[in-house]
């Protein structure tokens, strides 16, 4: 009896010892990132002298993801909207600021089967871009602001 209740007590030294250690280590998420459901964004770094690149990203449920906002710019700067690797759905922009697509950003000709959007900064201002995934889920868009100095 007395083996049985060393090992019990063993036991619950054991458990607690392991809770005392996850609290006082912290969590780990094991939750996988990379799921089909929630593709990355990789980082959009500027592209050379005067371009800012940004990569969107979605999927079939979830809001756009971006990998740069608040941009900004200089007149005469660049804005490159690309899509992530492998994204191949059709993608709407509209200007939610009076006069921004126009006024303030003059859209460049796309560049064909690449879904790439190329806007240059005309004139000083602030506006944005609204990112509207498979060009009618505006439930799911994002916003893109901009300032143009």
């Amino acid at each position: 009896m007395k083996t049985i209740r060393a090992s019990k007590a063993s036991g619950l030294l054991a458990a607690v010892l392991l809770s005392a250690a996850l609290l006082l280590g912290g969590c780990v998420s094991t939750t996988p990132t990379g799921s089909p459901a929630s593709p990355s964004v990789p980082s959009g770094p500027a592209t050379g002298a005067g371009e800012t690149k940004v990569v969107y990203n979605y999927g079939d449920t979830g809001k756009v993801r971006l990998s740069a906002n608040n941009l900004v710019l200089k007149v005469g700067d660049k804005l490159i909207l690309q899509p992530a690797a492998g994204l191949t759905k059709n993608t709407r922009f509209k200007s939610a600021g009076k006069y921004f697509i126009g006024d303030i950003m003059k859209q460049e000709a796309d560049k064909p089967n690449s879904g790439q959007v190329v806007f240059t900064a005309v004139k000083a201002g602030k506006g944005q871009l609204q990112v509207i995934p498979d060009t009618d889920k505006v439930d799911r868009a994002v916003d893109l602001w901009v300032t143009v100095e």
